[in-house]
């Protein structure tokens, strides 16, 4: 069997999560936005540690939400206050403490995903239940009443979760460690190095912003909020990986011993099976939020502020419905992949198009949105049943689609810009021709799409070398 060097193992997750999070600061923020980097770092682990397709389908879903539930933490403020010095220490304290509990919940979710598929239904809805507890009652006692808050008290103050997010991770941690010691091992090894290296990446990617207002006026143009993403998800995926390093020999032997074949299917239950990814957006974007005021339509009149209505917010926002999904994701590997695949490829599709007026002062007919959107949709959807249908469905052919899906829509953002198509000619007389018009407008953008370009063809490099080489 084919083995990688400790430096593969360490670099590869470091450089796609790397591409994931600077697309996801890129095309759009917020938990789902956040799914970019935990697919992607998810799909790669797998192909490392040769989990077979039905495997990986649990284990992609719940690295993916796991990533997801962080996007719900509000850092712009806590940002604002380590560029000012005398909030400076107070903000990076911040910023590494919300790394860390980024970390430490994505990890300890990824790691649930290796042992999610032999854990009974009761113990599986225990620990889902136990996250979401914590959740609840971080918040409610720590984050709401504002005991240790790391944005600003005075100008539009945020509602922070980072406490609720911690909590709930060790609420987690604790089921598995006195109720189900035997799963607990990969998710306590996998939420360890990612709570380090999310808090080292945030950390030390913050101090970016913080030396932005003492470099030389010529070069504050940079793009400092994005080098801080790629940094940030450069050590959460090497911290990643190293986990994976450490734990490689226990999970390549346990997962390979009971690989899966794939059963031929017929038309129909493709057809079906692309009924059922179509179903699964539509509820992830459209049913979930409208059914809950459909059951119970008294939840808008629950006191805010009250442990009653954080509740109600935790289960009825993007936390609620990945727990959902996800133990929908452990009983059906189509509704899995479809959850972390094309649930993250529409997002991202919805976030290009809410961009692009306000962005790129373009406006796009509603019925041409409307079709891109469709198309984009029906483009993944059709794809990942197609590949999960096929009887050499290899890992390495879903990366290669979605990485290049969520790329091709950060193109889109990058050149959804009206004064690229339509510039105005004064301006460009001003800047001395249209070349340095678009070098002065848009430089700092030509930055960023250099640098996702090194880390796109790194990424895609490295994937394509396994397919080379492996039957993954």
């Amino acid at each position: 069997m084919k083995t990688h060097s400790m430096l593969a193992w360490i670099f590869v997750p470091a450089v796609i999560m790397s591409l994931g999070w600077g697309l996801r600061g890129y095309i759009g923020g917020g938990p789902f936005g956040a799914m970019i980097p935990g697919a992607l770092v998810s799909l790669m682990l797998c192909v490392y540690l040769r989990v077979d397709v039905r495997a990986a389908s649990v284990v992609v879903a719940f690295g993916t939400i796991g990533i997801g539930i962080g996007g719900n933490m509000t850092y712009g403020q806590t940002l604002g206050l380590i560029r000012v010095d005398e909030t400076f220490l107070w903000g990076l304290i911040g910023t590494t403490t919300k790394g860390a509990v980024w970390g430490l919940l994505g990890g300890a979710m990824l790691g649930l995903g290796f042992v999610a598929d032999r854990m009974r239904w009761r113990h599986l809805i225990g620990v889902i239940g136990c996250l979401l507890m914590g959740i609840t009652i971080g918040i409610a006692f720590i984050n709401a009443p504002r005991l240790i808050y790391f944005s600003d008290p005075l100008n539009k103050p945020r509602d922070e979760s980072w406490a609720g997010l911690l909590v709930g991770s060790i609420a987690l941690l604790g089921y598995l460690r006195f109720v189900q010691p035997r799963s607990f091992r990969l998710p306590a090894t996998f939420a360890f190095y990612g709570a380090i290296s999310g808090g080292l990446g945030f950390g030390i990617g913050s101090l970016f912003l913080a030396w932005q207002p003492h470099v030389s006026e010529a070069w504050r143009w940079l793009p400092y909020w994005k080098f801080m993403e790629f940094t940030f998800g450069l050590l959460l995926g090497a911290g990643l990986g190293s986990a994976a390093y450490r734990l490689r020999d226990l999970l390549i032997a346990d997962e390979t011993s009971g690989k899966t074949e794939v059963v031929p299917q017929s038309p129909a239950s493709g057809l079906i099976g692309v009924l059922v990814g179509g179903a699964v957006v539509l509820f992830v974007f459209y049913v979930w939020s409208r059914l809950w005021l459909l059951m119970f339509p008294s939840l808008a009149e629950i006191t805010r502020g009250s442990l009653s209505m954080t509740a109600a917010d935790v289960l009825t926002d993007f936390t609620g419905l990945g727990c959902f999904m996800l133990l929908l994701s452990r009983r059906w590997p189509t509704v899995a992949w479809q959850l972390a695949i094309s649930v993250t490829i529409v997002a991202a599709a919805l976030d290009w198009l809410q961009d692009l007026h306000p962005r790129g002062d373009i406006n796009m007919p509603e019925q041409y949105r409307l079709l891109f959107l469709l198309a984009t949709a029906a483009a993944s959807v059709i794809f990942v049943q197609r590949w999960q249908q096929s009887q050499a469905a290899r890992l390495t052919s879903l990366f290669l689609f979605a990485a290049c899906m969520l790329m091709g829509i950060g193109y889109l953002m990058g050149l959804g810009m009206s004064d690229i198509w339509w510039p105005n000619p004064e301006s460009i007389a001003a800047a001395g021709g249209q070349w340095s018009f678009l070098w002065q407008t848009f430089r700092g953008e030509i930055v960023v799409h250099a640098i996702f370009m090194v880390l796109f063809v790194l990424s895609l490099s490295a994937c394509l070398r396994e397919r080379c080489t492996t039957s993954y």
